[in-house]
């Protein structure tokens, strides 16, 4: 991935839209990162977010003391978590009649979208107001929706919602003046998707804060084992992140199950929050029973993440390789790279193949391929090697947040340019 070079500041206010909040475990981890990062580049930055209730009654004092030091505007929203789809039709009323007030007395010249319905009222802005408008897309959201059964194509209001957003997002798509997306694989797909879109498309990967993960010592790595119930000379697999639907755990199970018959060393350690009653059943139920012992589960606070998974040696990140995972780019593997751990990764899934190939990283499998647990078995050695300060050196560059900051101010620069 080249290099982005820096060029002259920018000065213009900026309303950045977020139908997430920020203190949701992604917004520690994917959202307040790059704000601060590029907190020094408008004349203004103000945020509008959708926070849940109980984290705002516990968190917003701290988090508002934090913004206010680094002069970050900040209105917050309670997410609706009632009401079904019309909580979501009155969530985003009320972030058009939000970001319209702010727009009258703030006068941005920039509204940066994350994300679909962000990007609806910042259209709205940008034909009204003459705002330019960014559209982060992080994804292809509409059809994601379907693959994750969100919106089952066998009932009539799902498909019908469905071929609407499809015709809203060539919309959004032609009205954004910029575009921003996680994934070099996604780029020919949106020019696919709106062909009358004039917007530069900038790829700015899911990166992480390598001063947050920075390596961890012999020391503290052994002490966390001690915590877990880990044995100092465990050959530790680790696995970081939610359990949706999306995510292949039966794979990364049978992977894991693979390895411990061959190395009785070997131990996983699930670092999520979603683990259940259901999912303890299935493990129970299932071949690794007796192997239990040796399965770890961790939830933890985005403090708590890199001793956690820097008390790991390799990791794995597994989910569907279906058409809308073009766009994605997993946060776990550059959070990973950060403490120079190797990851194991499946096949199709953005641009993992070709990031793992150029940065020496790790192994993709294919898991079409019925011997691909046992050729990683062989090769597990050698992808243990991968790992240490030379892969946290080599990923850097490419998935630093400095380098997202640098690809940020290139973006708001080319729109100052064309005002």
């Amino acid at each position: 991935m080249q290099n982005i070079p820096v060029t002259s500041g920018f000065n213009q206010p900026v309303l950045f839209i977020a139908y997430d909040g920020l203190l949701d475990p992604l917004g520690g981890s994917q959202i307040l990162p790059y704000l601060y990062s590029i907190a020094d580049l408008p004349q203004h930055l103000h945020i509008i977010s959708f926070e849940k209730a109980e984290r705002f009654k516990s968190s917003s004092s701290a988090l508002r003391d934090e913004l206010d030091r680094k002069n970050i505007g900040w209105t917050p929203l309670t997410f609706t978590s009632r009401m079904g789809k019309l909580g979501k039709i009155w969530d985003l009323f009320r972030m058009y009649v939000t970001a319209l007030k702010l727009q009258r007395r703030h006068r941005f010249t920039i509204v940066h979208c994350r994300s679909y319905p962000a990007m609806q009222v910042g259209c709205f802005l940008r034909r009204f107001m003459g705002v330019k408008t960014i559209f982060d897309m992080r994804g292809l959201w509409v059809d994601d929706r379907v693959e994750g059964n969100l919106w089952p194509q066998d009932r009539w209001l799902y498909r019908r919602l469905y071929h609407y957003y499809k015709r809203l997002e060539r919309r959004l798509l032609e009205c954004a003046d910029a575009v921003i997306v996680l994934t070099e694989r996604v780029v020919p797909e949106i020019r696919r998707l709106a062909p009358e879109m004039h917007a530069p498309i900038a790829v700015i990967p899911c990166c992480a804060d390598f001063d947050h993960f920075s390596g961890i010592s012999t020391t503290d790595k052994l002490a966390t084992r001690t915590d877990i119930g880990i044995d100092k000379h465990a050959l530790v697999i680790s696995y970081l992140g939610s359990l949706g639907t999306v995510y292949l755990l039966d794979d990364m199970l049978r992977l894991f199950e693979t390895v411990a018959r061959q190395r009785d060393y070997a131990h996983l350690l699930l670092i999520t929050q979603d683990w259940s009653p259901q999912h303890e059943e299935r493990l129970g139920e299932s071949s690794l029973a007796d192997l239990r012992h040796r399965i770890h589960i961790r939830p933890a606070r985005r403090d708590e993440v890199p001793n956690l998974l820097g008390a790991s040696d390799i990791m794995l990140s597994f989910r569907r390789a279906t058409y809308s995972q073009m766009a994605c780019s997993p946060t776990k593997l550059a959070e990973a790279f950060a403490l120079g751990i190797p990851a194991i990764s499946n096949a199709g899934v953005g641009d993992i193949d070709a990031m793992t190939r150029a940065l020496d990283a790790g192994a993709v499998v294919d898991l079409n391929n019925p011997d691909a647990f046992e050729t990683i078995l062989r090769d597990l050695d050698s992808i243990l090697a991968k790992g240490g300060e030379r892969l946290r050196e080599c990923a850097r560059g490419t998935l630093g947040l400095e380098r997202a900051k640098l690809a940020y101010r290139r973006v708001y620069e080319q729109l100052e340019g064309q005002s």
